[in-house]
């Protein structure tokens, strides 16, 4: 009778611990799905700038030797890591374009590059309808994985406002604009940026503590930095 007794007993206690792990199980799925959602990257376009005339360098400082790789591949490995809707690349430079193509990226001349930046924001919006659209330079090679991770998450949390880095007090890049600004991103003209487009309102800021990442190299002070870096 006690052996009866006991197996009961068992049998209850795996049968509640079934319904443990079968509990858990729903809560691992709807916290991936959560995960999943919050960084999720496909219905946004990355739109990478590589198109300038680096007028301070002296010469094509996109073409520079950092640590064992071209400036410019930084930026592109960084992009093809992730499930963007559209992955848009925007050069006049044959080396790039190429590295851009072996990647899965699309590649996108800019005719019109002497007329300033605003042209190649132009060129990469251009046929491009989505949820943000996320702005890369091609001169800030220590940009990782995890500050992508956390603006893409800020931006599905946030969808309405535009959302970027701030690198201790410096606002920087990435940045990600919602659809509702494309028009106001196509009425730029020269040299003017997205940052233009930022109000007091309009915005989330979203902390970045390393401040390597916000090294941009726009000279030769600021390629030694990164050599050192």
């Amino acid at each position: 009778m006690d052996c009866v007794k006991e197996k009961n007993e068992v049998n209850k206690i795996q049968s509640v611990i079934k319904e443990f792990e079968d509990e858990f199980e729903n809560i691992k799925f709807i916290l991936g799905r959560l995960v999943f959602d919050v960084l999720n990257a496909n219905e946004i376009s990355a739109i990478i700038l590589a198109s300038g005339f680096s007028k301070r360098f002296g010469d094509n400082k996109l073409k520079v030797n950092l640590h064992g790789k071209k400036l410019y591949e930084y930026v592109l490995d960084l992009v093809s890591k992730f499930d963007f809707k559209d992955k848009i690349l925007i050069t006049n430079d044959e080396d790039i374009r190429n590295y851009g193509q072996k990647r899965g990226i699309v590649v996108k001349e800019n005719p019109t590059a002497f007329l300033g930046k605003s042209e190649s924001i132009k060129s990469g919006l251009t046929n491009l309808n989505s949820k943000g659209y996320m702005f890369f330079v091609s001169d800030q090679p220590f940009i990782s994985e995890t500050t992508v991770k956390k603006l893409l998450r800020e931006f599905n949390l946030n969808p309405h406002v535009i959302v970027h880095p701030v690198y201790g007090k410096k606002r920087g890049g990435p940045m990600i604009f919602p659809n509702k600004y494309k028009n106001d991103l196509l009425n730029l003209t020269a040299d003017e940026g997205g940052v233009k487009l930022i109000k007091e309102d309009n915005h989330k800021a979203v902390l970045i503590k390393n401040k390597r990442e916000a090294i941009d190299i726009d000279d030769e002070n600021d390629y030694r930095e990164a050599l050192n870096g």
